[in-house]
């Protein structure tokens, strides 16, 4: 499928989700790289939706029971809330529509209105703002493994060079050292592997951002 086709599946969703689901519309927020790719970057093609809490430790229990109310037979669960009710995942699928994965997750903090922006694709939803996906990804490095995070690091900074200072504010609050080993462990071979599913990337892309990132610890460790 086409970057635009599944674009127009997400927004199809998206749009459901706003009009029936107004628990998941007041609390959460319209999270992670689908936001970012089909309202300013277009920088690669999303597969899922993830909403996030605006705050912190919220239960996200009845924003599941409100989906399959909304959706009766339409969503199935992947992996249902823990004993707080901190997150689930499903596959909804509406009516003659492909399936698309849900995420919704609890923060671990409260969200500053001032980094939320109200979504163009669906007005009803608030979703992350540029300089918030920007620290959530240069941290995303520092906790997992996944080369479309330096894309989409890379695409931001492309698009947004204004905030590649913001960007090294943001790298000095991690951890140097477990930055560091993430970084250098990607090699060539593996970025290329690990962004073979992503056709519409440049794996150039990503290692300009390692290197670039690399650089700028090394500058702050001489400094």
């Amino acid at each position: 499928m086409e970057s635009w086709q599944r674009d127009a599946v997400l927004k199809r969703v998206l749009v459901s989700l706003a009009e029936k689901c107004a628990r998941l519309r007041e609390t959460c927020y319209w999270a992670g790289a689908s936001a970012i790719a089909m309202e300013e970057l277009h920088q690669r093609q999303s597969f899922d939706l993830a909403f996030h809490t605006c705050k912190a430790l919220a239960d996200v229990r009845l924003i599941l029971a409100e989906i399959q109310l909304a959706f009766p037979g339409g969503f199935e669960v992947v992996s249902g809330p823990d004993e707080y009710g901190s997150g689930f995942k499903g596959v909804l699928q509406l009516p003659g529509r492909e399936a698309v994965t849900l995420e919704v997750l609890s923060n671990y903090k409260d969200v500053p209105a001032g980094h939320l922006v109200v979504s163009t694709v669906a007005p009803q939803f608030r979703r992350v703002s540029v300089r918030r996906f920007l620290a959530d990804k240069i941290q995303c490095i520092a906790e997992r493994a996944e080369a479309r995070d330096l894309v989409d690091i890379a695409a931001l900074l492309r698009r947004f060079p204004e905030l590649r200072d913001e960007a090294r504010g943001v790298l000095r609050s991690q951890d140097e050292l477990i930055l560091a080993e993430r970084l250098t462990a990607w090699s060539e071979a593996s970025v290329r592997e690990d962004l073979a599913a992503y056709r519409d990337v440049d794996p150039v892309d990503a290692l300009a951002v390692r290197d670039l990132l690399l650089g700028w610890l090394l500058g702050e460790n001489r400094s």
